[in-house]
């Protein structure tokens, strides 16, 4: 299966994964280390699919095409000069692999023995870095207030229970309420009624503590409705 230009969202999970050295739309530069890894097993007889695969890749991003250019390059490469000949990525050799945004740089620097042109790159890996923490720490927030959300959506919940219930009974007194002799099962019927209501947001834990009655208990009046509306 061909595959097109790499999307913004496939370009930063492939910049995630240690065997790429770098990454645009239109090309991917893996690492020395895993072309010599790729050699190797593929010399021992697997796949290239399940050897990308098992490196953390997502083949289907990749396409097989993709796939199949870097394996017939890889061989050519290795077979002229062993592990030495996957050395010769094209920072040594040219400015092809590298995004459109930095050719130009390239160009000016290669006759200086590549020294202003390693600093003009070391520059761009800091800058990439950067944004790369960037990244993950707004990940971070945003799984924290995720999980904020998901304790107020809960507090709300439990509130809209104890609402619902003394308005029924037209008291404030919560305790009252809840001790009026009306017997467990009248509270097992309101958790019932409002798991049904409240369904995804309260736990029956939650209910049961609200209601100050056992799980246990409710349970076991589930069970005696359920074989009363068989």
């Amino acid at each position: 299966m061909a595959r097109g230009r790499l999307s913004p969202l496939e370009i930063a999970v492939l910049r995630r994964n240690p065997y790429v050295e770098d990454v645009n739309e239109t090309r991917i530069i893996y690492t020395y280390k895993f072309k010599c890894m790729f050699m190797e097993q593929y010399l021992a007889g697997a796949r290239p699919v399940d050897i990308f695969r098992q490196a953390g890749f997502d083949v289907a991003v990749l396409g097989e095409k993709r796939i199949e250019r870097a394996t017939a390059r890889w061989k050519a490469l290795y077979a002229g000069n062993g592990v030495e000949g996957l050395k010769g990525t094209a920072r040594k050799n040219g400015t092809a692999a590298l995004p459109p945004a930095w050719q130009k740089d390239h160009a000016g620097l290669a006759g200086k023995k590549g020294q202003r042109s390693t600093a003009v790159l070391d520059e761009y890996a800091s800058k990439l870095n950067v944004h790369e923490n960037r990244i993950s720490h707004f990940e971070k927030m945003l799984l924290e207030v995720t999980g904020r959300l998901k304790v107020l959506e809960k507090q709300s919940a439990e509130f809209a229970v104890k609402v619902d219930l003394l308005a029924e009974h037209g008291s404030l007194d919560e305790d009252y309420v809840l001790n009026k002799s009306h017997g467990n099962t009248y509270l097992y019927e309101l958790i019932y009624e409002a798991m049904g209501k409240y369904a995804g947001r309260l736990s029956v834990n939650s209910l049961c503590d609200i209601f100050h009655v056992s799980r246990q208990g409710y349970y076991r009046y589930l069970k005696q409705r359920s074989l009363l509306e068989t």
